[in-house]
């Protein structure tokens, strides 16, 4: 049965304002009393006119007198207690009180109508966000080629401001080259002449002298360099949750992936990131699981178990009881491995692991029935029933499966004979 506790307080008073504006604003303090309390923030609904705790074994709902702005109001989560600050929607009503008197026979339609509401208004406002990060993603778009725009028209004002000072720089050089020295053209002929003969002899004997001395002055080429010494390289890397390398490109996107998965896990109820040190032990988390388990929140189970199962995979109960989800899950293939996993722990057979063994067999063979093998099904539940011989239902399966084979045989044969 749910705790629901009925000894709230509320009082109306001033609240600073959590704006930009230093004015306070006349809102409602509710305060509801939760002894050593571990609620999550997810535990928390609040809506215009109805709030509601939900967190095994506590419940609490209140249907408000008036609405509230349900953006504005905002909720701690105490040691002992959940405090909550609503903004009236009309500050100029005074209340004269919190709750509002539905009949027992009204509060679930009135529940449900409201629900309806704020589900049209969280659409709506993810509506209004989506737009708005297009409307911005467009705008930074266009910013992008601009500033694209402007740099590719910078570079190339600089490439044609080079190219002409380099076709200056060319001109200059070919007037230079051409135009002829007055100085030179007024020197006697006589002195290029004997400039002639004093040349001549360099193509003799003499060049051969020179090119020698040019010889010698060369530079040797300097000795090679050592060879390397080996050694070993030791890389170490990081660990990963992707398979992939890093890349600054693609960071952005594991993130929010990862913010996805966390987020999908808590919205089953579960998830092991938020865990304490204390409740980080396998019992602890088998029983988490069990209590899911028990509210039909398989996908919640599972999580419990497979945390409990990366502390220690030698305690089989968390195999088997991961098994039963799965198979209400309709995951038949894991069903069947857990079972085997679980089998495999049991070991060595004795009298106190009979029951769980009977049910992992039994498990498994309803999960080979569902995968289609219904010889081998029918098998491992022979094996249930010899194992516990006293119990009806087993042997009520097996005499079903043994029809069902019978059937399968029958129509197989006349199908074959018609052929």
């Amino acid at each position: 049965m749910p705790l629901i506790p009925k000894n709230y307080t509320w009082q109306q008073r001033s609240l600073p304002s959590t704006g930009t504006s230093s004015q306070s604003v006349v809102g409602i303090v509710l305060r509801v009393p939760f002894p050593a309390n571990r609620f999550q923030p997810d535990d928390i609904f609040t809506m215009e006119q109805f709030l509601k705790i939900s967190h095994p074994p506590h419940y609490w709902e209140l249907f408000l007198a008036h609405p509230i702005d349900a953006d504005a109001s905002h909720c701690s989560i105490l040691e002992n207690e959940v405090v909550f600050e609503l903004v009236k929607q009309d500050p100029t009503v005074c209340w004269d009180t919190v709750e509002l008197d539905v009949p027992r026979a009204e509060r679930a339609t009135l529940k449900q109508q409201y629900e309806e509401q704020h589900r049209k208004r969280l659409e709506q406002q993810s509506k209004q966000r989506a737009i708005e990060k297009d409307r911005k993603k467009k705008d930074e778009i266009h910013r992008q080629i601009e500033r694209e725009r402007v740099d590719r028209s910078a570079i190339d004002n600089l490439l044609e401001e080079s190219k002409q000072r380099e076709l200056k720089r060319m001109e200059l050089a070919m007037v230079k080259q051409y135009r002829p020295d007055p100085a030179k053209a007024s020197a006697p002929s006589a002195a290029n002449s004997l400039s002639n003969i004093r040349s001549a002899p360099l193509k003799g004997a003499g060049a051969t002298g020179t090119q020698h001395s040019d010889q010698q002055q060369e530079p040797r080429p300097s000795s090679p360099p050592a060879i390397r010494r080996s050694g070993t390289l030791e890389v170490t890397f990081s660990e990963r949750t992707f398979v992939t390398p890093k890349r600054e490109s693609m960071e952005q996107a594991e993130q929010e992936w990862t913010l996805k998965q966390a987020a999908a896990r808590r919205a089953v109820g579960f998830a092991d990131d938020d865990l304490r040190p204390d409740e980080r032990n396998p019992e602890w988390l088998k029983q988490r699981g069990d209590t899911f388990f028990q509210q039909r929140n398989f996908l919640a189970a599972i999580s419990a178990y497979s945390a409990g199962i990366r502390l220690t995979k030698d305690y089989y109960a968390l195999f088997l009881n991961r098994s039963a989800a799965h198979l209400a899950l309709e995951n038949y293939q894991r069903c069947a491995e857990d079972c085997s996993t679980a089998l495999e722990l049991l070991q060595p057979p004795v009298e106190a692991n009979r029951k769980a063994r009977v049910a992992c067999l039994a498990r498994r063979a309803a999960a080979l029935v569902k995968l289609g093998f219904l010889q081998q099904g029918y098998e491992e539940m022979i094996a249930a029933s010899r194992l516990d011989p006293d119990e009806a239902s087993l042997r009520l399966e097996v005499d079903r499966l043994r029809r069902c084979i019978e059937e399968e045989r029958e129509n197989r044969s006349e199908s074959e004979s018609d052929e």
